[in-house]
């Protein structure tokens, strides 16, 4: 109410204040005062007297809160309000408070109020040498390439010394040393800057570290210092190449080690560091491949391992140049040889060659025939390179060893037949005598070529062949087919007709034959009815020499066919036409034969069947003609009405398939009968009695004749079908053979059939001795002779060579060659004991001439130069094109063609061949060596014409580079003896011999080599082989000179300067340095970068391209802050230890309009309280503009709606934030304030700032309780001195004024007599009983609180707590009813005995103080003395009789009743009544009249209650029974409870049943159905199910049989 009030009076205030206000602020002083002071006085020493100085009144100073306006920060001033006295409040400390800044200024403001005046007061802090020398670090590593030349600059990290003007550094010290001194280049305000001069060259395996002491020293009097400890660590440079430890290695290892075997390690040391000391190990360039396949090399350890197959038999030794390299940019090598022996192991299997092989022989070959010449080889020696050779087949072959070693002659042992085996497949095993034994296999087949000993035979002879008549002159009626069980020509056959000159062949003149096919032609037409059958005779001849032939008889049936139409033989007329006529007495009865026309037709069978048939008759009524017979006669008795003559046209046609017919006419003339007739009639009878039988006999005979042609064709049939076929099987079983008979083998010879039988035969078969297998002989059943199979055998000892032979012989056919199989043996074998084993050696010069006689080997071996062609000697070779051939005339060895000994034998010292020459019959052998000798025809030749090294200009003097050898494929003395090379100052050549491997040339640095002056070096390397005149080759060389860091980038200007405008976009170019570098590659490619010593922000401001070079703003460029840059730049190469150079970049700052106003809060009240007067200073403002001008020029507004007004002062840009009306917290407790201040420049600058202004409270608010009144629930039984409830209550205020304290109002008056009994907490409001509650005694009360603030002063209110008090089961029932005389529940009930049962014995009363739930009471028998004569109602408490009393019942009965309440934890009470029962009374008769009524109705009700209880019962049992005797009554056949009875309709899961013999199985397993059929033996569980359809009476079993993991 009061601030409602005074708004109006504080409006009229605001304006009239905010008048004073400009007018104090318009009369303000501008006065400016400046002292000075030295940095680290104590506190409280005096600066100056400002009041004095000012010439204001000392007395007012603390009235008008004369104060310094600062920051947050502590002030380092203060004055004192009683005397305006100005002194130091704290230690200062001039480089904290200022820098490096000259000189260093504190601007103080001091301000009065009341009026306002602001006055500014300048302090200088005057500097003192209180800060010696600092370095960034205590240490400094530097990093310098021992490369590095004399005169090489590393700028340092320049000392801080926050002291300035003569107390900052002066200058800097190095400690003594002979490899570098200092410079120093002085950077105005950047201080001065230390460089590290080279002036020795660093030698790094001299001395890897070099320790240095720099000393900074300030100007002070005395002088401070400060030092850092430099070390100059050396970069190495890869000038040592790397070092073996040894001269020489040497290794020794067996032969077929296991791939990874270590052999050797090889190891090399290299004095540089780093990866110009890590050494990386690697062949040699001259390294053949084929010997890389079998070692490497680890790069890292020098462990040589095997990585290929090691053969001794390939190589003896190996030498393998090794090269240690190190890892430097230029790698420097070494080279080292490593000689490795292997030694010899039994690890070659024998060797099998065919060194002459006639892949097919003839069958007719005589035993001991030479079918191939077979040497056997070891690579092995010893032992192990001995050699047995086997044949392991059971072949018509053995092999006949020769004296010459490992040479043998397979032969043939038995004879030959081509048509029973073609071809065999002879396996050779050749067996060293080693340990473990090896053994080779090699298989030859050996094709039996053909003789031919067999004649054509002809599918089948005689041949039968049906042909039809009138086939087409020319066309093949059939062909005949022969074969020849021999091959190629000698089963080529051709056919002829053999053609006689007698009368029987005269057909086959009219006959030809395909003399290629067998197919034959008919030059003419048959006519069946000419000729039926015929027979020739076809010859069938092969092609062999000389050739053989067979005949075979061909049987020719000439088949009919319908060509001739039937001829009528009667009637004919005189004119030759089929016409007559027959006179008939009228008188003639039915049936008489007027006449027969006959007919004939020269075919036969259905062609020659003739029909007859009536065409045309006058009366068919008269006349009938038969069908077969051509019979006409009369069908009746001619009347007189008849004609007298009747025209029959008769058609006879044959039964062929396109039948053919004939026609006669016959007239019939009735003539009156006369006895002239009679004699002709009885003639004509019997004619036609005769005709008719032979036309019976005809019949007869056709049926007959085709008859026996089906019987024929039957029989035929049948006995095709019923034909033995004695040999379907190719084992060949016997009929009555009763076993398998396996791996058989069916083969003839001459008339006897063989089989040869594997491991199992049949018992009882005959084995011919003889043989390497078993030999049944079996029966031929086409002969009717018995043929005997006779074995003899011959063994001959001829020198260990046994030989067998086998001839069958035969009782009707013998062979007439004489058994002479073992003779032939022996002179095989001495033959090949006889064999020369002389050696002929001759030597030829390569390049000769095709035919130049090499030497007359017939004549130095001493060989009938006659018998040469037929023996046919010759040389065995593998090579289609052989460099020699023999004539086999004369003997003599010739050049076969132009022999190139470089080709043949490669590098070979000696190229010597090997020729194997061969003489049969017998066999010989002999092995001549020609030397090919070596001449001058190839010139030294490098792998490459021109090779390019790469050489670094910093290696020393005595490096080795191996060079790649020249190659002459010359050998001895035409191979390369020596290397020149052309002229040069820098290198030299030597040469390595490395025996066989060559002449390695290696070039030698004789001089040192600088890129600079030459950049490459043409060299020309020749190698000269030892011919006379000799022969050379030239490699070009050119070598580059790879460049080492050895030169500093230079920098194109000595001076860079640039002018760049403040606020330069980021990514401007400001300039471009450039530096170039003498060296090549990555060490002449320059990289630029600020000098290490650069400021900070300097960094944040500008950035440099590192490639280009460009410097380029980073960050804003301010011209305020700072209006000149001086930048150092390094270019520095990119080499392994790189190499610098420094420049300086000057850039000036161009000054643009680009600062916006800053508004500074110089004073400022963040809390006023909310009862302030219009017109209250809040705060003051200063805004400021770093540009000067117009764009310096600032206006200041406040932009919203706002209590608050800016009150602008005399002083330029200053201002007072001041109060325009009342203001109210509660409404709003904050103000954020946007101060605007804007400049004058074009386009205009603005800056805000915004400041937040808290509304302070004042206590004027009330508390205000969150509900009014309270209610509250409490149970009863309450735990005293516990919290029931609170209450809460806020005030509007804040802090104090809103701190509530809470009391309980106690009044004298009758309501507040139980707040006695509560109390309450002050600070939270929570209500606390010091009693417990009774419902029962108290339900409800109500009480007052009072919550009063912590405000001056304070306020208060007041609340009403209403309280109900909650209902609790804390009562436990009281008996009422019965209650005896001494208080306990126990009462005594008479009734008479004869009352019906419900009748009414008393009634059990009880209460409950409790409501609800806890006092709902229950009533329960607990005991009584017979439970079936009285009942207690639940819930009422009667006890009532429930039958009628007998004379048994007891006359006093018990009644123990628990009455109880229905709480949570119910409590009860017990009541005892006792009934005594008493004879009957008068007085009860009506009550027992109705009572028994009732009971009347109750027994019926229960009578039928019961009828009910035992009908159901009785139902129930029933069905018990029934289902149990269902149960029992059931076949149970098994009780699994897999298996259902077999009538089961369902599927049946797990269990198949099964049969086997008397026995009933069921499988358990998967779901099958019932009756579903397994395979016994199965894996699964089987039940054994007994059959029911045997007799009842046996014995059920039930087995569990488990086939398989049960």
């Amino acid at each position: 109410m009061e601030q409602r009030e005074g708004k109006a009076w504080r409006k009229r205030q605001f304006w009239f204040a905010f008048m004073l206000v400009l007018d104090v602020l318009w009369c303000g002083a501008s006065a400016q005062i400046r002292y000075s002071i030295s940095e680290e006085v104590q506190d409280g020493t005096v600066v100056g007297n400002i009041a004095k100085d000012l010439g204001l009144d000392k007395s007012a100073l603390k009235d008008r809160g004369y104060r310094i306006v600062t920051g947050s920060t502590e002030p380092l001033f203060q004055v004192n309000q009683n005397d305006g006295i100005l002194y130091v409040k704290r230690r200062i400390d001039r480089e904290e408070v200022c820098e490096r800044s000259s000189p260093c200024l504190i601007n103080l403001k001091t301000v009065l109020e009341n009026p306002l005046e602001i006055h500014y007061v300048a302090v200088e802090i005057l500097d003192i040498n209180d800060h010696s020398p600092v370095f960034p670090e205590k240490e400094k590593k530097l990093e310098i390439s021992e490369s590095a030349l004399p005169g090489a600059r590393f700028q340092l990290q320049a000392a801080r010394d926050p002291d300035v003007g003569q107390f900052s550094i002066q200058q800097y010290k190095l400690s003594h040393n002979e490899h570098f001194r200092v410079e120093v280049k002085d950077r105005g305000e950047d201080r001065k800057v230390p460089f590290l001069v080279l002036q020795k060259q660093l030698d790094r395996e001299t001395a890897g570290k070099h320790r240095l002491r720099l000393t900074a020293v300030d100007g002070g009097k005395p002088a401070k210092s400060g030092v850092i400890e430099i070390t100059v660590d050396v970069l190495d440079v890869n000038d040592n190449s790397p070092v073996f430890t040894k001269e020489i290695y040497s290794a020794t290892f067996k032969e077929n080690v296991p791939v990874g075997t270590v052999v050797i390690q090889v190891n090399a040391t290299d004095l540089d560091q780093g990866a110009n000391g890590e050494i990386i190990y690697s062949f040699g360039n001259e390294v053949d491949l084929k010997l890389m396949d079998l070692f490497s090399i680890d790069p890292n350890t020098g462990e040589i391992h095997v990585t290929g197959q090691i053969d001794f038999e390939q190589s003896r030794s190996y030498e393998i140049d090794i090269q240690a390299s190190d890892k430097g940019p230029v790698p420097l090598t070494t080279d080292r040889s490593v000689m490795i022996t292997v030694i010899d192991v039994n690890d070659n299997a024998p060797e099998i060659e065919v060194t002459s092989f006639s892949s097919s022989i003839q069958e007719d070959s005589k035993i001991g025939t030479t079918v191939a010449l077979i040497s056997v080889s070891d690579l092995d020696s010893g032992i192990n390179g001995k050699v047995i050779c086997t044949i392991s087949q059971d072949v018509p072959f053995t092999l006949s060893p020769s004296l010459q070693e490992n040479m043998y002659a397979v032969v043939t042992k038995s004879q030959l037949d081509r048509e029973s085996i073609s071809q065999y497949d002879v396996t050779i095993i050749a067996k060293d005598t080693g340990d473990p034994l090896f053994s080779t296999e090699k298989t030859i087949s050996v094709v039996i070529s053909d003789v031919n000993d067999n004649s054509p035979e002809f599918s089948s002879s005689p041949y039968t062949f049906y042909i039809t008549e009138n086939n087409t002159p020319g066309a093949s009626i059939f062909s005949v087919k022969a074969r020849d069980r021999d091959e190629s020509d000698n089963a080529l056959i051709s056919y002829h007709i053999l053609r006689d000159t007698s009368g029987d062949n005269t057909l086959t003149s009219f006959l030809n034959i395909n003399t290629e096919n067998g197919d034959i032609l008919a030059l003419k037409s048959f006519d069946f009815e000419t000729l039926k059958t015929f027979q020739f005779q076809v010859v069938a001849t092969d092609s062999g020499t000389p050739s053989l032939s067979s005949n075979v008889t061909v049987n020719v049936f000439i088949l009919d066919q319908n060509d001739n139409a039937p001829v009528i033989l009667y009637p004919v007329s005189s004119n030759g036409s089929a016409e007559g006529v027959e006179e008939i007495p009228r008188n003639v009865n039915a049936g008489h034969l007027v006449t027969k026309v006959r007919a004939y037709d020269a075919d036969i069978g259905y062609n020659g069947w003739l029909l007859f048939s009536l065409q045309e008759v006058t009366d068919h009524s008269l006349f009938g003609l038969d069908r077969y017979t051509g019979q006409i006669r009369t069908l009746r008795s001619f009347t007189e009405t008849d004609e007298a003559e009747h025209k029959l046209l008769i058609l006879v046609k044959d039964n062929g398939n396109v039948s053919l017919s004939a026609t006669a006419t016959v007239i019939v003339k009735v003539v009156e009968p006369k006895e002239a007739f009679a004699a002709s009639d009885v003639k004509s009878a019997a004619k036609v009695d005769e005709d008719d039988n032979v036309t019976f006999y005809l019949m007869i005979t056709l049926g007959s004749v085709s008859t026996l042609f089906l019987i024929s064709i039957i029989v035929l049939i049948a006995m095709q079908c019923s034909k033995t076929t004695e040999y379907t099987s190719k084992y060949l079983q016997d009929a009555n053979y009763d076993g398998t008979l396996c791996h058989s083998i069916q083969y003839r010879s001459g008339d006897k059939r063989y089989m040869l039988v594997g491991p199992r035969m049949s018992i009882g078969s005959t084995i011919v001795p003889g043989s390497h297998a078993n030999t049944l002989m079996l029966p031929d059943r086409r002969r009717a002779s018995v043929e005997i199979g006779l074995i003899s055998a011959c063994s001959c000892s001829c020198d260990g060579l046994l030989m067998f032979s086998a001839l069958t012989m035969e009782q009707r056919r013998r062979d007439p060659r004489r058994a002479g199989g073992c003779l032939t043996g022996c002179l095989v074998a001495v033959l090949l004991w006889s064999v020369a084993s002389a050696q002929l050696r001759y030597s030829v010069s390569e390049e000769v001439n095709q035919g130049t006689v090499v030497g007359n080997v017939a004549k130095d071996l001493g060989l009938d130069k006659n018998t040469l062609r037929d023996r046919k000697y010759r040389i065995v070779s593998s090579n289609a094109d052989p460099l020699f051939h023999v004539n086999p005339n004369d003997g003599i060895l010739y050049v076969n063609r132009k022999i190139d000994r470089e080709e043949v034998c490669a590098q070979s010292s000696t190229c010597l061949i090997n020729l194997k020459t061969v003489l049969e019959n017998p066999l010989e052998i002999h092995y001549v060596g020609v030397e090919v000798l070596d001449i001058n025809d190839h010139s030294p030749s490098f792998p490459e014409k021109e090779t390019t090294l790469e050489i670094s200009e910093s290696v020393l003097p005595g490096a080795r580079f191996q060079l790649k050898a020249s190659r002459d494929r010359d050998s001895g003395q035409f191979s390369v003896q020596q290397y020149k090379i052309s002229h040069n100052d820098h290198f030299r050549l030597e040469v390595k011999d490395k025996g066989e491997d060559g002449k390695v040339p290696i070039l030698v640095v004789q001089k040192s080599l600088d890129r600079e002056s030459a950049g490459s070096h043409s060299l020309v390397l020749t190698a000269m082989d030892g011919g006379k005149p000799p022969k050379s080759g030239d490699m070009n060389i050119l070598v580059k000179v790879l460049d080492v860091n050895d030169n500093a980038p230079i920098f194109s200007k000595d001076v860079y300067s640039v002018m760049l405008d403040e606020n330069a976009p980021v990514g401007t170019t400001v300039i471009q340095v450039n530096a170039t570098d003498l060296d090549d590659g990555t060490n002449g490619d320059v990289v630029y970068s600020f000098s290490k010593s650069l400021n900070q922000n300097m960094l944040n401001l500008f950035d440099i391209n590192p490639l280009t070079g460009e410097i380029i703003v980073k960050s804003l460029i301010n011209y305020e802050e700072k209006d000149k840059f001086e930048i150092e730049i390094q270019a520095s190469d990119k080499g392994f230890a790189p190499l610098t150079t420094e420049k300086s970049v000057i850039i000036k700052i161009v000054d643009v309009n680009d600062n916006a106003p800053e508004i500074e809060v110089t004073s400022f009240s963040s809390s006023i309280p909310e009862d302030s007067r219009p017109g209250t200073t809040v705060a003051l403002i200063s805004v400021n503009d770093l540009d000067s001008g117009l764009n310096g020029k600032v206006i200041c507004s406040i932009g919203e709606d706002v209590p608050f007004a800016l009150s602008p002062s005399l002083q330029d840009k200053m201002y007072a934030l001041v109060t325009k009306y009342p203001l109210d917290r509660e409404k709003q407790p904050l103000y954020d304030l946007t101060i605007i201040a804007k400049d004058s420049g074009q386009p205009p600058l603005s800056s805000e700032k915004t400041i937040s202004v808290v509304v302070s409270d004042v206590n004027d608010n009330s508390p205000e309780f969150s509900q009014s009144p309270y209610t509250f629930y409490v149970t009863e039984t309450n735990e005293p001195g516990a919290s029931l409830f609170s209450v809460k209550a806020f005030d509007r205020d804040e802090n104090d004024n809103a701190l509530i304290s809470y009391r309980i109002f106690r009044g004298g008056s009758e309501e507040n007599k139980l707040a006695s009994f509560l109390n309450i907490n002050t600070e939270n409001g929570d209500i606390l009983a010091l009693k417990s509650f009774d419902f029962e005694t108290l339900k409800t009360f109500q009480f007052q609180v009072v919550a009063t603030d912590s405000g001056t002063p304070s306020l208060s209110s007041n609340v009403t707590v209403n309280v109900f008090i909650l209902d609790q089961n804390d009562n436990a029932p009281v008996i009422l009813y019965p209650v005896s005389s001494n208080g306990s529940a126990e009462g005594v009930e008479e009734i008479p005995r004869n009352v019906n049962a419900g009748h009414l014995v008393t009634k059990v009363r009880a209460y409950d103080a409790d409501i609800g739930y806890n006092g709902w009471l229950l009533f329960s028998l607990q005991e009584v003395t017979d439970h079936s004569l009285f009942g207690l109602d639940r819930y009422t408490g009667q006890i009532r009789t429930l039958r009628s009393f007998t004379e048994t019942d007891e006359a006093e009965h018990k009644l123990l009743i628990l009455v109880k309440d229905n709480g949570n934890v119910s409590l009860s009470a017990t009541a005892t009544v006792i009934v005594k029962v008493v004879e009957p009374k008068e007085a009860f008769a009506a009550s027992d009249v109705k009572s028994a009524a009732k009971v009347d109705d109750d027994d019926n009700v229960t009578f039928y209650l019961m009828i009910t209880l035992g009908s159901v019962s009785t139902l129930f049992l029933i069905s018990i029974i029934v289902l149990i005797a269902m149960q029992c009554s059931k076949t149970t056949d098994y009780t699994s409870k897999y298996l259902q009875d077999a009538n089961y309709d369902g599927t049946l899961c797990h269990s198949i049943q099964y049969r086997s013999g008397d026995k009933r199985y069921m499988l358990v397993g998967p779901r099958m159905s019932i009756g579903s059929t397994i395979v016994p033996g199965s894996h699964a569980n089987t039940l054994v199910l007994p059959d029911r359809r045997r007799a009842s009476g046996e014995r059920r079993k039930k087995i569990i049989k488990t086939w398989l993991n049960v």
